[in-house]
């Protein structure tokens, strides 16, 4: 193996650029430095002076911040271009023309041949539910479903609050991107980040009663903090219609206190995450 300590004592210019871009590129992947830096466990300023080439790290930094994006230990020092190329052909996402064949009819099924069904669910929607962070707060998102193509298309927004979403009320919002689906008598919904490519979550909602005001379901998915916790949560969407004052709904965004007076009372009480002594399985509680 290559003299892994001597490379970081004696960087050229151009090899410090390399590093440089490389660490960036695989940073840009993730939400924000300060969440890799938390989980590395390494200061933040001093991350930042790798990424400005104002420094190299250590050895045992180096090693961890290799560890982490799951890379070689001499990886970080490839040409720029040839690292990026590497990279994609490494996440790519490979799969036989047989597999896909196979999967065609269930993904026809979904989210193109019942589509047309969910036409009447086009419009936005408040979302509630808990917080994945495991802290007693509650997320209002915006959620727009519209039907476009033969498929319903979901964008979900969201205020970004920090890393523990009890900050301030900032206008950084965060925009997710999925697709609508149906099964039986059942809508479902598949969203991710496509900026980080790491955050995801499944929703599972009851169909309308006889007029489109709220739909009750269980979303599960992934915490963005370090340890990143798989879990679920009860969940209320609010039909606001389909045409709204878009800015208006943004600002009212964010991550409340369970007892927030803008939160109706009604909804609360769905999407409590409580289970009473005998049940033995998370059920959605629907609303009237």
């Amino acid at each position: 193996m290559d003299d892994i300590p001597a490379k970081l004592r004696l960087m050229s210019p151009e090899r410090m650029g390399n590093y440089c871009a490389n660490l960036q590129f695989c940073c840009d992947h993730y939400r924000s430095v300060s969440e890799i830096c938390r989980r590395l466990k390494i200061n933040r300023q001093q991350f930042n002076r790798y990424l400005a080439g104002l420094t190299t790290p250590s050895r045992h930094n180096h090693k961890k911040i290799s560890d982490f994006f799951g890379l070689e230990e001499d990886e970080l020092f490839t040409p720029h271009e040839a690292f990026v190329a590497s990279f994609k052909r490494r996440t790519a996402v490979s799969a036989s023309p047989i597999a896909i064949e196979r999967l065609n009819g269930l993904i026809q099924l979904i989210s193109g041949r019942n589509s047309a069904a969910l036409e009447e669910y086009g419009g936005f929607y408040f979302k509630y539910f808990y917080t994945f962070l495991g802290v007693p707060r509650i997320k209002r998102e915006l959620v727009y479903w519209r039907y476009d193509k033969d498929v319903m298309i979901s964008s979900v927004k969201q205020r970004y609050m920090g890393e523990d979403e009890a900050g301030t009320q900032l206008k950084r919002y965060l925009t997710f991107k999925g697709v609508v689906g149906s099964l039986g008598d059942r809508i479902f919904t598949v969203d991710f980040h496509p900026k980080s490519g790491r955050e995801v979550s499944m929703t599972m909602i009851y169909p309308k009663r006889r007029m489109l005001e709220r739909l009750d379901g269980m979303v599960i998915g992934l915490g963005h903090n370090w340890d990143r916790p798989i879990g679920a949560s009860r969940l209320v969407m609010e039909y606001l219609g389909r045409n709204i004052d878009v800015r208006a709904a943004l600002r009212m965004l964010g991550s409340f206190d369970v007892d927030d007076a803008t939160i109706p009372i009604a909804i609360k009480k769905s999407i409590k995450n409580d289970m009473q002594p005998d049940d033995t399985l998370f059920f959605v509680r629907r609303g009237s």
